[in-house]
């Protein structure tokens, strides 16, 4: 059979292209229940606060690791709406490692901030993030919240801060308790309380910017081409020690690993609690009913008038070539 007509996108004299920042999440939510029962809420929240309280250029990639009917469902109706701009769907499960090695690859931003899917973002949390990352030399990774942690992770970043002109170091109980206790509650890791008060922590000042000595990997901002010589990660189980590969190769490299001086993300956990949300995260600053939305398709992406316009196309097409 002959060929009917040109492809129209022949007309197109330009295509979108991605922004510099990929924001990507992956989603795990098997089912609505048990331990899962408040995931889809937090991910709604999760979403909508990204969408409210980011200002700089950014796409949102979602990698879905095979979860609920529901949540793909919830999922597909943002991204229909023009909310998430890459939507990944994977058949199977392969891990939070597994994710990032295509995440890690497949972005389209020259840097991707990452975050699970239980994350709540304050206003304006994209530029700090930007503001250490572009200030400090040699950064690694960015997290948006300074946490008291183990200091393998940062082994190096440690020694690397006190040997870099001009900046700038302390040492002491300098991160806020109660950011500390807030975090530790998320992860239903209070029995580490304590030990954790105890640690000091190590506040970094370059060019009259603030950060501190630690980093996250439920979190973070990073250059993709800092990440991609280390790719496939490689990996046997879905969470666990396979993730601190990661954390380990970042540090390895002498980069520095840093998080920003405020606390500019929240751990929500898996439970939606809506007052201790508020509580944290202030009145002001409560974004999880009615985001301000990102890009909104045009009316004519709309269902019904969509529906309209391509009868009328296919009616056109068939006039002319049939």
């Amino acid at each position: 059979m002959p060929r009917k007509g040109q492809n129209p996108a022949k007309k197109i004299e330009k295509v979108a292209k991605p922004e510099r920042v990929t924001v990507a999440l992956i989603t795990y939510i098997p089912f609505l229940h048990g331990y899962y029962q408040h995931s889809l809420d937090v991910l709604e929240v999760c979403l909508d606060s990204i969408l409210a309280n980011t200002t700089f250029p950014y796409d949102v990639l979602v990698f879905d690791n095979a979860s609920c009917p529901e949540v793909v469902a919830a999922l597909r109706t943002r991204h229909q709406a023009g909310e998430i701009d890459y939507l990944l769907l994977s058949g199977k499960n392969l891990g939070k490692v597994g994710a990032w090695n295509m995440i890690f690859q497949g972005a389209p931003g020259e840097l991707i901030a990452y975050a699970d899917s239980d994350v709540y973002f304050f206003p304006g949390w994209l530029e700090k993030h930007l503001e250490v990352m572009e200030t400090f030399p040699e950064v690694g990774t960015v997290s948006g919240l300074p946490r008291r942690q183990r200091t393998e992770f940062c082994k190096h970043t440690l020694e690397r801060v006190h040997t870099i002109d001009g900046m700038q170091v302390e040492e002491g109980n300098l991160i806020p308790e109660d950011w500390i206790r807030d975090h530790a509650l998320s992860l239903d890791k209070v029995d580490q309380l304590e030990r954790d008060l105890e640690r000091t922590d190590t506040r970094v000042t370059f060019g009259g910017v603030q950060a501190y000595v630690t980093a996250t990997h439920f979190q973070f901002l990073v250059r993709k081409s800092d990440v991609e010589p280390y790719l496939p990660f490689a990996y046997t189980r879905p969470m666990g020690p396979d993730v601190a590969q990661f954390d380990r190769a970042i540090d390895g490299s002498g980069r520095l690993r840093l998080a920003v001086a405020e606390r500019m993300v929240y751990h929500i956990g898996n439970v939606y609690d809506e007052a201790a949300l508020a509580r944290v995260v202030g009145e002001s600053k409560r974004v999880w009913a009615q985001p301000a939305a990102k890009k909104r398709r045009s009316i004519l992406h709309r269902g019904p008038v969509k529906r309209v316009l391509m009868r009328l196309y296919d009616w056109l097409f068939q006039l002319y070539f049939e």
